[in-house]
């Protein structure tokens, strides 16, 4: 049976994105609610505007909540189902939170992006959840092999992500007209040097200067000091400071996806901006100078069609991705499964949640981080732009 009610919980600004479009792609549940856990990643005020654009969140409100602040609105409100939409090491205490209300919802947890490799230790955070997210024929497979290591037993929801644009289920037509805008999509760990970011740079720089004709663009995930996901060491806007260019390239935040227009390539190392731009049949280029392998999240683009490097992207040479890597890897025409799984499931009587990941001392600064962010968030209850205020969906 459908369940009637269901809760996101989010704690960073990937999390948080993730988790507003896939409540949205829910809609034959009635009600829908999302809510920000304190974090040390919790989004800042422009950050949570971006991740919510385009979702049923956008211009509204949400309540943020302390660990001990989510307990208590689980036992009032009773969900029939969670969505833990958080980092790692938040999972785990929140599904330990579960586990030890009086009820028994059914918890759904997943990561928000392109998963491969797929990691023990992921699934190791989030043990104990009835259901794992997906977004792929190959991350099911993948993570399915993860699990056996790993002593978990989810069921696999394969949902294509939420926040692809174009038709789902239909595979987008090659964009056939000029070359007018290219975007630089960063990721933060990757590259991991200054040098070789700075590298990335002076190539759309030098891309810049010899086609006046194009609109080159990096499109931030945050400005240097705004909380993400990961901590980015190097971010770009310092650099690109630091350089001084008189190249016509332009530093933008906020939502990708009115830049991804025809007649747009996106570049990027691990970022997964591409799939945005592959989702509505735009060229790209994934730069394989800094290595292709499972260390910096590129494996996933072997045998797609768009592995290049940073000459392709000073000549401005882009392309289309291959139709049967695409329909392996997250642009598959199967619809999304979540919505059946919850109507099927009948989750085990009690929750059972997995060892500490790390140890119990590890588990125990983690929740203290969580249940006391004055001691690593600041003494202010909230940030701006995740504001104590009811919203239901």
């Amino acid at each position: 049976m459908t369940p009637a009610s269901v809760l996101a919980v989010a704690d960073s600004d990937s999390y948080l994105k993730w988790a507003a479009a896939t409540l949205d792609r829910l809609d034959g549940i009635p009600r829908r609610e999302l809510v920000v856990l304190r974090t040390p990643v919790r989004p800042d005020d422009r950050q949570t505007t971006a991740a919510l654009a385009g979702t049923s969140w956008a211009g509204g409100v949400l309540d943020d909540h302390s660990v001990l602040g989510l307990a208590a609105r689980l036992r009032r409100t009773r969900p029939d189902v969670v969505l833990v939409a958080t980092t790692g090491p938040a999972a785990e205490v929140v599904i330990r939170a579960v586990a030890a209300l009086p009820y028994r919802p059914v918890v759904v947890t997943g990561l928000p992006g392109m998963s491969i490799p797929a990691t023990e230790r992921a699934l190791r955070f989030r043990a104990g959840a009835d259901v794992f997210v997906v977004h792929s024929r190959h991350e099911r497979a993948r993570f399915a092999v993860a699990a056996r290591s790993a002593g978990v037993a989810p069921v696999w929801a394969v949902n294509r992500l939420p926040f692809l644009h174009g038709q789902a289920g239909a595979r987008p037509s090659p964009d056939p007209g000029p070359l007018r805008r290219v975007v630089f999509a960063p990721q933060a760990k990757f590259p991991v040097t200054p040098a070789e970011r700075i590298a990335v740079l002076r190539s759309l720089a030098a891309l810049a200067r010899s086609r006046p004709d194009l609109d080159v663009l990096v499109k931030l995930r945050a400005e240097a000091g705004q909380a993400q996901t990961h901590d980015e060491p190097h971010p770009y806007d310092t650099l690109w400071r630091a350089l001084a260019p008189d190249a016509p390239v332009k530093l933008v935040t906020g939502p990708l996806a009115p830049h991804l227009t025809p007649g747009t390539a996106l570049v990027t190392v691990s970022s997964t901006a591409v799939l945005e731009a592959l989702a509505v049949g735009l060229r790209a280029l994934v730069l394989a100078d800094f290595g292709v392998g499972d260390e910096n999240l590129t494996t996933v683009y072997q045998d797609s069609g768009l592995l290049g490097t940073l000459r392709d992207l000073e000549a401005g040479r882009f392309s289309a991705a291959d139709p049967g890597w695409l329909d392996d890897n997250y642009l598959h025409a199967e619809p999304d499964e979540l919505p059946g799984v919850l109507a099927a499931i009948a989750p085990a009587e009690r929750l059972r949640p997995g060892p500490a990941v790390g140890g119990r001392r590890a588990q125990v600064r983690r929740y203290a981080r969580l249940a006391l962010p004055a001691l690593s968030v600041g003494t202010r209850s909230r940030r701006p732009g995740v504001r104590r205020a009811p919203r239901a969906h």
